[in-house]
C-alpha cells in the first residue's frame, strides 16, 4: 500500500512540474503586437477589454482600407460604438457587422465561421489581448479553416496576475485537450 501512495505521489509532482513548466512556457510565448500585417479580407475583434480590441479594431479597418470588420460575441449595439466609442457613422454602417451569440472563445470561432463563410472571407486579422491571443488562435485554427494574422493588444495590466495567468493557459490546455483533431466542413 505504501509503494502505491508513492506511486500516487511521484505522478501527482509530475503532472505540478508539467503545469508549471507549460505556465512558464505558455507565459514566454505570449505575442507581441506585429509590425507589419498583410492584407486580409475582414478584421475580427473579439469583445472584452473595456472596448480597447474594438477600437484597434476599428482603427485597423481606417489605416489599412479593409473593407470589413465584424465584432463576435456582442453585447450592446451599434449606437454604443458611435456614442461611446465616437466611430464614424457611416463608417459603421458601412464596414462593421456583429455577432451577438457568442459568449466565449470558442463560440466566437464558430460564429466567425459562419459570419466569414456568408460572406466569402478567407483571410481575417483577428484582434484580442495578448494573453488570449495564444488560445483564441489555436481555436480559430481548428474552426474556422482561414488564414489567420494575429493582432494582440497589450493585456491591460504591466504585471500579469499569476491567477489571471493561470486561468488563461488552463483554458488553453483545455481547448488542446479538447480538440485533437481539426473541425471540419
Amino acid at each position: 500500500m505504501v509503494i502505491f501512495f508513492k506511486r500516487i505521489n511521484f505522478f501527482i509532482l509530475i503532472i505540478i512540474v508539467s503545469l508549471i513548466l507549460g505556465l512558464i512556457k505558455f507565459k514566454n510565448s505570449i505575442p507581441e503586437t506585429p509590425l507589419n500585417l498583410v492584407s486580409s479580407d475582414a478584421v475580427i475583434v473579439l469583445t472584452g477589454d473595456r472596448g480597447k480590441r474594438i477600437e484597434k479594431g476599428y482603427h485597423l479597418i481606417g489605416d489599412t482600407n479593409y473593407e470589413k470588420m465584424f465584432i463576435t460575441g456582442v453585447g450592446g449595439s451599434k449606437e454604443v460604438l458611435q456614442k461611446i466609442l465616437g466611430f464614424e457613422e457611416s463608417i459603421v454602417e458601412c464596414c462593421v457587422e456583429f455577432g451577438y451569440k457568442a459568449e466565449n472563445t470558442y463560440q466566437n470561432a464558430v460564429e466567425t465561421r459562419h459570419w466569414a463563410k456568408n460572406n466569402n472571407i478567407k483571410s481575417i486579422i483577428l484582434v484580442t489581448t495578448d494573453l488570449h491571443m495564444q488560445r483564441s488562435l489555436f481555436l480559430f485554427q481548428q474552426i474556422t479553416n482561414l488564414n489567420i494574422q494575429a493582432y494582440p493588444i497589450d493585456y491591460k495590466q504591466d504585471i500579469i496576475p499569476l491567477e489571471k495567468l493561470f486561468s488563461e493557459y488552463i483554458k488553453y490546455v483545455i481547448s488542446r485537450i479538447v480538440f485533437i483533431k481539426k473541425y471540419e466542413d
